[in-house]
Formats: C-alpha cells, sequence, structure tokens
C-alpha cells in the first residue's frame, strides 16, 4: 500500500518507536498507579451510601429503616472490596448497633444486629486499633449483647487507653463506666472517677443529668471529694433536675 495512509500508520509507527525510555516509564507507571486505585475507587463508591446515613446521624437528622438498610448494603459490600480498610466495617458497626437499639429487646432481630456490630467493630479495630470510639461502640454493644462482663470491660478499657481524654466521650464514659462498675478492678474504677471529674469541669449540668436515672451519686462525690466548688456545682443541678419546680439559687 501506498499514498497518505501508508504514510500516516508509518508516521504513527516513528512516534511510538521513537517515545523516550522515560516516556514508556511513565506510561506504565500510570497504568500500574491506576490498577491500584481501583479497589480503593470501587470501595468509595460502595461506601458513598453508607457515608451520607452517617453524615445525617451525626447531624442528628432522622434516618429511617430503608436508609439503614441501604447504608449496610453498602458498607458491607466496601469492606468486602478493600478488607484492609478500618472505615466501612466502623462505620457498618455503628449503622448494626443503631438498628440494634431500635429493635424491640423481644425482636428476633435485635441479637443479629449486636453480634454484626461486634464484628464490624473488631474486624476495624483489626485494621487499626487507635479508636477511642470504635472501641466504646464495641463495649456497648457488648454490654448490650452479653450483659455485663469481660469482654466489654476490656473494649471500655481499650477507649480510654487508646484517646483517655476526648470530650465528646467523657458523658458515654461516665454512663458505661457505671453500668461496668462492678467488674472494674481498682485502677479501671479511677480512670472512671477521672472521667466524672473531667465532665464536672466541662459541663456540671451535663453530669448531673447523666448520673441522675442512675445509681452514681457515690462515685461521683467520689470523685469531687477534693473539689468542693464543683461538688457544689454539680449538686445545685442534681437537686434541681430531682426536684420538679426547684430553680437552684443565682440561676436564670
Amino acid at each position: 500500500m501506498s499514498g497518505p495512509g501508508r504514510r500516516r500508520r508509518s508516521t504513527t509507527r516513528a512516534l511510538a518507536i521513537g517515545s523516550s525510555a522515560g516516556g514508556l516509564v511513565i506510561l506504565s507507571a500510570g497504568l500500574l498507579l491506576v490498577g491500584l486505585s481501583v479497589p480503593k475507587l470501587l470501595n468509595a463508591v460502595a461506601a458513598s451510601t453508607g457515608e451520607t446515613v452517617i453524615d445525617r446521624l451525626q447531624e442528628s437528622q432522622p434516618v429511617g429503616a430503608q436508609g439503614l438498610t441501604r447504608a449496610r448494603e453498602s458498607l458491607v459490600s466496601a469492606a468486602r472490596i478493600l478488607p484492609s480498610d478500618y472505615t466501612a466495617p466502623r462505620d457498618l458497626a455503628l449503622i448494626e448497633l443503631i438498628a440494634a437499639q431500635r429493635a424491640a429487646p423481644d425482636d428476633p432481630a435485635r441479637m443479629g444486629y449486636l453480634e454484626a456490630s461486634i464484628e464490624a467493630a473488631r474486624q476495624s479495630l483489626m485494621n487499626n486499633p487507635a479508636q477511642p470510639y470504635v472501641w466504646l461502640r464495641l463495649s456497648q454493644a457488648e454490654l448490650l449483647a452479653r450483659g455485663v462482663g469481660v469482654e466489654a470491660a476490656l473494649a471500655f478499657t481499650m477507649s480510654l487507653e487508646t484517646g483517655p481524654q476526648v470530650i465528646d466521650l467523657m458523658r458515654p464514659r461516665v454512663i458505661l463506666g457505671l453500668a461496668l462498675w462492678p467488674v472494674l478492678d481498682d485502677q479501671q474504677q479511677e480512670r472512671v472517677l477521672a472521667q466524672i471529674r473531667g465532665l464536672a469541669r466541662y459541663n456540671a449540668r451535663i453530669l448531673a443529668e447523666t448520673v441522675l436515672d442512675r445509681a452514681g451519686l457515690p462515685q461521683v462525690r467520689r470523685a469531687l471529694a477534693d473539689e468542693p466548688e464543683l461538688m457544689a456545682q454539680f449538686l445545685r443541678w442534681y437537686l434541681q433536675r430531682r426536684t420538679p419546680g426547684l430553680r437552684p439559687p443565682g440561676l436564670p
């Protein structure tokens, strides 16, 4: 063959053969990077629905049963695509725990949700142990599934180990710490008392509301024994909540 068509093919071939070695290396590296990014891309696509639901939950927006189901499906898929990732099972543990909390106590599905939450939390922590929120979530799921016991206490302790001073976790840690108090050793109990002190310093009213319906007054007195001003603030709010219509002096 002769003419323009042959010349075009020859020119194209010459350009390809004439490409520098550096250019070929760059092309090969680019293809390799694309190949490596595919699992993460698929993971991101699969997790997008779950992340949307998580965002709504964090913003205290309502999420219905169908929303939880769609989030569960997308997060399970994301965790399967990229098993070394910790974020998809982390969020899945939350979705399953919320589903369990919404289920009636006698609902047969409730225990399944709790077990799924526990499994997902453990997978996330296996991939990244430095997650105080997930350790606390695991402790709560263990407590709901199996009651006060070693499993819940160990997860609770790991939450304290991985993030001892997290403002957002102080209140739930006080709640779980009081629930697990009978099975905590002396050192663990002291750490719960430290959380009580921290919450009192942050907001005495929140502490009062936290222990109002729980047997936590002895622990509060012990935690604030050397801080009379904090104890007085706590008691003002505590007595107000315990006695309807009572307004502590100096409060608007």
